[in-house]
Protein backbone atom coordinates (compact mmCIF):
# COMPACT_ATOMS: atom_id res chain seq x y z
CA UNK A 1 0.00 0.00 0.00
CA UNK A 2 1.39 3.38 -0.74
CA UNK A 3 1.55 5.59 1.91
CA UNK A 4 -1.06 8.12 -0.72
CA UNK A 5 -3.54 4.97 -0.54
CA UNK A 6 -2.83 4.85 3.01
CA UNK A 7 -3.61 8.67 4.12
CA UNK A 8 -6.34 8.32 1.75
CA UNK A 9 -9.11 9.86 4.18
CA UNK A 10 -6.91 12.55 5.45
CA UNK A 11 -7.01 13.90 2.01
CA UNK A 12 -10.87 13.21 1.06
CA UNK A 13 -11.21 14.91 4.73
CA UNK A 14 -8.90 18.21 3.02
CA UNK A 15 -10.88 18.33 0.35
CA UNK A 16 -13.97 18.61 2.61
CA UNK A 17 -13.30 21.09 4.60
CA UNK A 18 -11.40 23.36 2.43
CA UNK A 19 -8.19 23.04 2.51
CA UNK A 20 -6.08 23.44 -0.17
CA UNK A 21 -2.73 21.06 -0.54
CA UNK A 22 -0.23 20.06 -3.05
CA UNK A 23 1.21 16.47 -2.85
CA UNK A 24 5.01 15.33 -3.26
CA UNK A 25 7.01 12.84 -2.60
CA UNK A 26 9.72 12.70 -0.14
CA UNK A 27 12.65 10.13 1.03
CA UNK A 28 11.75 6.67 0.37
CA UNK A 29 8.39 7.00 -0.80
CA UNK A 30 7.01 9.57 2.06
CA UNK A 31 3.85 11.79 0.95
CA UNK A 32 4.64 15.04 1.62
CA UNK A 33 1.31 17.39 2.05
CA UNK A 34 1.70 20.81 2.26
CA UNK A 35 -1.33 23.25 2.30
CA UNK A 36 -3.45 25.54 3.70
CA UNK A 37 -6.46 25.40 5.52
CA UNK A 38 -9.53 27.84 5.98
CA UNK A 39 -9.25 27.56 9.72
CA UNK A 40 -7.48 26.46 12.64
CA UNK A 41 -10.17 23.92 13.19
CA UNK A 42 -10.20 22.30 9.73
CA UNK A 43 -6.13 21.96 10.55
CA UNK A 44 -6.51 20.17 13.06
CA UNK A 45 -9.25 17.73 11.95
CA UNK A 46 -6.40 17.02 9.51
CA UNK A 47 -3.93 16.11 12.41
CA UNK A 48 -6.74 14.12 14.37
CA UNK A 49 -7.26 12.03 11.39
CA UNK A 50 -3.36 11.68 11.16
CA UNK A 51 -3.31 10.32 14.20
CA UNK A 52 -6.52 7.99 13.89
CA UNK A 53 -4.41 6.51 11.22
CA UNK A 54 -0.65 6.57 12.62
CA UNK A 55 -1.06 6.75 16.45
CA UNK A 56 1.79 8.52 17.90
CA UNK A 57 3.07 9.37 14.32
CA UNK A 58 5.55 6.78 14.26
CA UNK A 59 5.51 5.68 10.40
CA UNK A 60 7.42 8.41 9.30
CA UNK A 61 5.63 8.31 5.88
CA UNK A 62 3.74 11.42 5.69
CA UNK A 63 4.81 14.65 6.61
CA UNK A 64 1.83 17.05 6.71
CA UNK A 65 3.05 20.46 6.20
CA UNK A 66 -0.24 22.77 6.86
CA UNK A 67 -1.13 26.26 7.74
CA UNK A 68 -4.61 27.97 8.66
CA UNK A 69 -5.13 30.79 5.81
CA UNK A 70 -4.54 33.35 8.66
CA UNK A 71 -0.80 32.22 9.40
CA UNK A 72 -0.40 32.35 5.57
CA UNK A 73 -1.95 35.89 5.30
CA UNK A 74 0.61 36.52 8.09
CA UNK A 75 3.64 35.58 6.00
CA UNK A 76 3.86 32.31 6.87
CA UNK A 77 3.35 31.68 10.69
CA UNK A 78 7.01 30.23 11.60
CA UNK A 79 8.46 31.16 14.83
CA UNK A 80 11.83 29.96 16.34
CA UNK A 81 12.51 28.27 19.36
CA UNK A 82 15.53 27.74 21.15
CA UNK A 83 15.78 24.22 23.01
CA UNK A 84 16.58 24.34 26.64
CA UNK A 85 17.54 21.44 29.42
CA UNK A 86 14.41 18.95 29.85
CA UNK A 87 12.70 20.17 26.12
CA UNK A 88 11.36 17.53 24.54
CA UNK A 89 9.57 17.91 21.23
CA UNK A 90 5.86 17.12 23.35
CA UNK A 91 6.44 19.67 25.40
CA UNK A 92 7.26 22.61 23.22
CA UNK A 93 4.61 21.37 20.93
CA UNK A 94 2.00 21.91 23.84
CA UNK A 95 3.76 25.41 24.80
CA UNK A 96 2.19 25.96 21.05
CA UNK A 97 -0.88 24.21 20.93
CA UNK A 98 0.56 22.11 18.22
CA UNK A 99 1.11 18.37 17.36
CA UNK A 100 4.83 17.26 17.97
CA UNK A 101 4.98 15.98 14.76
CA UNK A 102 4.40 19.28 13.31
CA UNK A 103 7.84 20.52 15.09
CA UNK A 104 9.31 17.25 13.52
CA UNK A 105 7.97 18.08 10.24
CA UNK A 106 9.76 21.29 9.98
CA UNK A 107 13.18 20.44 11.04
CA UNK A 108 14.28 17.36 9.45
CA UNK A 109 16.92 19.02 8.13
CA UNK A 110 18.69 19.61 11.34
CA UNK A 111 17.02 17.07 13.42
CA UNK A 112 18.31 13.22 12.88
CA UNK A 113 15.70 11.83 15.24
CA UNK A 114 12.16 13.24 17.23
CA UNK A 115 13.69 11.91 20.97
CA UNK A 116 17.03 13.85 20.27
CA UNK A 117 17.48 17.26 21.03
CA UNK A 118 19.57 19.32 22.52
CA UNK A 119 19.76 22.41 24.35
CA UNK A 120 20.60 25.91 22.22
CA UNK A 121 19.37 23.61 18.83
CA UNK A 122 16.83 26.09 17.11
CA UNK A 123 13.62 25.08 16.15
CA UNK A 124 10.88 26.29 13.64
CA UNK A 125 7.62 26.16 15.19
CA UNK A 126 5.00 26.46 12.68
CA UNK A 127 1.64 28.25 13.65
Amino acid sequence: MSAQEKYQTLLELANQNGTTYELSEGDNGTLIVTGTAPSAEAKQQLWDEYERIDPEFRSGDLILNIQTAEAAAAGGGMHTYTVVSGDNLTKIAGKYGIQWKAIWDHNRDILNHPDKIYPGQELKIPM
